[in-house]
């Protein structure tokens, strides 16, 4: 006589896209990754002027005599999204060309400031993906602090050699722009694969780092351009008090908020990847 059938083996949250979305949910609720992204904003606010005042400082002993206008232009087209020529950031990167003349000056006070919000900025990103991946700090704080000055030196670089990329192909054909587009996307995913395989006090698995770096820099393409459209449509140019620019204004905060929010999320798409590789790695020993 025969026995009652095996009963099926139930299937877990890793077999389907909605289970999968729903464990990523799951754990962003469990992080509090809208807190992270909060304090990620702030301390990425507070970089990012500091930030300008050494890139500036740099350029204008590069170029010399030369106009520096295009550079300024391609470091801030970087981070922020295309707009007409005579946009608020046109006016922006005119203001900042005549910084460069005080490039001395930068240089004394851009340096301290740099160096203290670099600490701070990536201290914060050490923090919230020992969170996200649900690890401890275990390094030394000498060690910790050194991780933080590596990582921001290394943003530096990555953004500066991102720059010089965009200022060769500024006349280019179509061609030149598609591969400088290209290039920029993947200077990103570099950048962020460095800070999610560096930060975190313990190895993370590189395919696991290159899931999440690929996320948050597709991420971050997507809201530019979108927050560009808005200001090439919407933002009044003709003057500066309007309700599109207050909008507008807005806006860049959260878009500055929503850029944090997807490099945390992109960690915490990550985790679930790494869940679901070490599941596959235990069926595979268990047979």
């Amino acid at each position: 006589m025969r026995g009652p059938a095996p009963r099926p083996r139930p299937r877990g949250w890793a077999t389907s896209p909605l289970g999968v979305l729903r464990r990523v949910l799951r754990g962003a609720y469990e992080d509090n990754v809208a807190f992270l992204a909060s304090a990620l904003a702030f301390d990425a606010l507070l970089w990012t002027l500091p930030f300008l005042l050494v890139a500036l400082s740099v350029f204008g002993f590069l170029v010399g005599g030369v106009d520096p206008a295009p550079e300024i232009q391609a470091l801030l087209a970087r981070f922020l999204p295309e707009t007409p020529r005579d946009g608020p950031f046109a006016r922006v990167t005119n203001g900042l060309v005549t910084v460069v003349e005080s490039r001395g000056r930068l240089s004394v006070w851009g340096g301290p400031f740099f160096l203290w919000f670099s600490l701070r900025l990536f201290g914060s990103v050490r923090t919230a993906l020992n969170d996200v991946f649900d690890m401890d700090e275990t390094r030394p704080w000498l060690v910790a602090k050194g991780t933080d000055l590596l990582l921001a030196i290394t943003a530096a670089v990555l953004i500066a050699a991102n720059t010089l990329t965009t200022v060769v192909v500024l006349d280019a054909t179509w061609l030149g722009r598609w591969v400088a587009a290209v290039s920029a996307y993947a200077f990103a995913v570099l950048l962020f694969f460095i800070i999610y395989t560096t930060a975190p006090s313990r190895r993370v698995h590189w395919d696991t780092a290159l899931v999440a770096a690929v996320v948050v820099s597709l991420g971050f393409e997507i809201v530019k351009r979108l927050y560009g459209i808005y200001l090439g449509r919407f933002a009044t140019f003709d003057r500066v008090v309007s309700n599109a620019n207050a909008i507008a204004l807005l806006l860049f905060l959260l878009w500055i908020y929503v850029i944090a929010f997807l490099f945390v999320a992109g960690a915490e798409v990550a985790q679930t990847y790494d869940l679901m590789r070490r599941q596959r790695e235990q069926r595979a020993i268990l047979g």
